[in-house]
C-alpha cells in the first residue's frame, strides 16, 4: 500500500483579547454577558470591588435622574450648583409646555432643598398644586381669594413691620422704611392693575406721599384711610406739590382718587378692602406656601393683584426672618463669649422662592414689571434660591412696551440655569436669539421631547393613562456648557402627594391585557 503522509496542525499560538485568551485551554468566551448596574451614593458603593465608578455629570445637591444621552445619574438644584461654583446665580428658570412635569421638577427640588435646611417660599396661583407638599413639609399655607379665609391690607407693614418694632434701633428703622417703601409699591402695583394703565410720575409721587402720610398718622391703616387722605390732603402732600389750597388738591388728582376708590369698591375690595391681613410664622422650617387657587384665571385683575401681593408679603416675611436670625446669632455669640448658654429662637436656612406662573400678573397693565422686579429682590440675595416657572420663553416677549420686555428678558438672562420642557422650535428659537445661545442638537432633544413613539393608547399595567410621553424629560442649560437632558422619575411618596388632574381624570375603554402590557412597558415611573 503506498505510504500515506500525515500534515500535522501547527499549535495555535495564545494571545490575549477583548474575551479572554485564545487557543487551547485559554478560556475566550463567545460572548461576554453585561453585568448588573447599580445607581448609589459614594457612601453606599465605596466598599463594593472592583467595579465602583463615578459619574462625570454634577453629582451635588438634589437627585435628578438620568442623562437620557449616556444613563449617567445627575444631581443638582440651584444652590449647590451656586455653591460649588458652576453657576452665576443661584436661580433657575423653568420653561414647558402643560402636563410634561414642570411642577413635578419643581417639587423635587422642594424636597431636596428642605432636607438640608431650605425653607419653601411657595407662590402658587392657579391649581393650588404646591399646597400638600409644603403642608407635608410642616409649613404655613395662607389661601387668598374671594370667599377665603386669609385678607391681604397693603397698607399693614407685615413681618418686616412686628421685627422692626421687636429689634428697634439703627436696624429697626432700617426695617421700618424697608416695609414702608414696599407698601407704597403694593399700593401702586394694586391701582395700576385696577385701573388697567400706568400711573404718571406726578401721581406716582403724590401717592407715595399720601401711602407715607396714612401709615405714619393712623393706627392699623387701610386704603379706606387712604381713600379719605384725598379728601383732606396731608401738609406733606400739599407742599410737596406747592398747593395752597385743599380744593385745588382735590380737583388735580381727582382721577387718581377715582383709582382708589375704584379697588374699594370693585372685585380687588374682595382682596384688599379690610383692615386685617395676613401675618406669617416667621422662622418656621417647613416654609409658607400662598395659594390664590380660589381665584379664577378669567378674573385677570383679581389674580394679578393677589399674585403681587403675595409676592410683597412673602419676600418681606424672608427679609424680616434674616434679621431676626442674625440677631438671635449675636446674641448667642455674646452669651457664649460670657460663658452663658443661649438657644437662638429663630435660625436661618436660606429659603428657595418658587414663583409659579410668574409672567401672568407681568401683562396686567404696562409698567408692572419694575415694581415687581423690586418686590422680588430680598435683602440677602445670597440667601434665596428662585425658581421661576413660566410656559413659554416669549411671554416676556407679550408684554405692552420694549422697555417692559427688555427687564422681563433680563429675568431670564440672569438666571444660573435654565430648565427647558418639550418646547416648541418656535420658543427655542426665541431663545437662543435673545437669552441663551442653543445648538441643533439642543433644539432638537427638547423640541421631540413630547413626541410619542406610535399612535397606541400609552396605558399602565392596570390600564390607566400614562403621562405625555415628554413627562418628566428636562434639558438643563447653564450659559456656556452644552445641556445636560435628564429624565426625572417620581418617587411613591411624590406620586402620593402631587396629583395636578384629579378633575379631568381619564377613564378609557378597557384595552386588550396584551396591548396594555406592550404600551406600559418602561413606562411606569414616569412623571405625572
Amino acid at each position: 500500500m503506498p505510504k500515506t503522509t500525515r500534515h500535522r496542525t501547527p499549535r495555535q499560538s495564545h494571545r490575549v483579547t477583548a474575551k479572554g485568551m485564545t487557543g487551547l485551554g485559554g478560556g475566550r468566551w463567545g460572548s461576554v454577558p453585561q453585568p448588573p448596574f447599580w445607581y448609589a451614593a459614594s457612601v453606599q458603593l465605596c466598599g463594593i470591588y472592583p467595579f465602583a465608578a463615578g459619574t462625570t455629570r454634577p453629582a451635588v445637591g438634589t437627585p435628578l435622574g438620568r442623562d437620557m444621552a449616556v444613563g449617567s445619574a445627575v444631581a443638582g438644584d440651584m444652590k449647590t450648583w451656586y455653591d460649588a461654583g458652576l453657576i452665576s446665580s443661584p436661580s433657575m428658570m423653568l420653561f414647558g409646555l402643560n402636563g410634561n412635569g414642570k411642577s413635578s421638577v419643581a417639587q423635587r427640588l422642594m424636597y431636596g432643598m428642605a432636607a438640608r435646611g431650605i425653607a419653601p417660599a411657595v407662590f402658587d396661583p392657579l391649581k393650588g398644586e404646591h399646597v400638600a407638599a409644603v403642608n407635608a413639609l410642616g409649613g404655613t399655607t395662607v389661601s387668598i381669594g374671594p370667599k377665603s379665609r386669609d385678607r391681604i391690607n397693603p397698607l399693614d407693614l407685615g413681618a418686616l413691620g412686628d421685627a422692626a418694632a421687636k429689634l428697634g434701633g439703627k436696624v429697626g428703622e432700617d426695617l421700618r422704611a424697608q416695609a414702608v417703601r414696599a407698601a407704597v409699591d403694593l399700593v401702586a402695583l394694586i391701582v395700576q392693575v385696577n385701573r388697567g394703565r400706568p400711573l404718571t410720575d406726578v401721581q406716582d409721587t403724590v401717592l407715595s406721599l399720601m401711602v407715607r402720610s396714612v401709615i405714619d398718622r393712623v393706627h392699623r391703616p387701610w386704603m379706606g384711610d387712604l381713600l379719605a387722605a384725598f379728601d383732606a390732603p396731608p401738609p406733606e402732600a400739599l407742599m410737596g406739590r406747592g398747593e395752597g389750597e385743599d380744593p385745588e388738591f382735590r380737583r388735580q388728582y381727582n382721577d387718581l382718587r377715582a383709582s382708589v376708590w375704584s379697588v374699594l369698591n370693585g372685585d380687588l375690595a374682595q382682596l384688599v378692602g379690610g383692615r386685617a391681613s395676613v401675618r406669617l410664622e416667621v422662622g418656621n422650617p417647613g416654609g409658607f406656601c400662598f395659594d390664590t387657587s380660589a381665584i379664577p384665571a378669567s378674573n385677570r385683575r383679581l389674580l394679578s393683584a393677589a399674585m403681587l401681593a403675595t409676592w410683597s408679603i412673602g419676600f418681606g416675611a424672608i427679609d424680616a426672618h434674616w434679621e431676626l436670625a442674625r440677631h438671635e446669632r449675636a446674641q448667642a455669640e455674646a452669651a457664649a463669649a460670657a460663658g452663658e448658654a443661649y438657644e437662638p429662637k429663630v435660625r436661618w436656612g436660606g429659603y428657595l422662592a418658587l414663583q409659579d406662573e410668574f409672567w401672568f400678573p407681568m401683562r396686567a397693565c404696562e409698567g408692572i414689571v419694575d415694581r415687581a422686579d423690586r418686590i422680588g429682590r430680598t435683602n440677602r440675595g445670597l440667601g434665596v434660591s428662585e425658581l421661576k416657572i413660566t410656559h413659554s420663553p416669549k411671554d416676556a416677549f407679550s408684554l405692552p412696551n420694549s422697555q417692559d420686555r427688555e427687564t422681563a428678558r433680563g429675568f431670564a438672562q440672569r438666571s444660573g440655569v435654565l430648565g427647558l420642557m418639550a418646547l416648541s422650535m418656535d420658543d427655542l428659537g426665541w431663545l437662543d436669539a435673545n437669552v441663551v445661545p442653543l445648538n441643533g442638537q439642543e433644539k432638537s432633544i427638547v423640541n421631540g421631547f413630547n413626541a410619542p413613539p406610535n399612535w397606541k393608547p400609552r396605558l399602565d399595567g392596570e390600564g390607566n393613562p400614562l403621562p405625555p410621553p415628554g413627562a418628566g424629560k428636562i434639558l438643563l442649560k447653564v450659559p456656556g456648557r452644552v445641556g445636560i437632558p435628564v429624565q426625572m422619575t417620581l418617587t411613591e411618596a411624590e406620586k402620593r402627594l402631587h396629583v395636578t388632574d384629579e378633575r379631568s381624570r381619564r377613564h378609557p375603554h378597557p384595552q386588550p391585557q396584551h396591548e396594555v402590557a406592550g404600551a406600559a412597558a418602561g413606562e411606569r415611573s414616569a412623571v405625572r
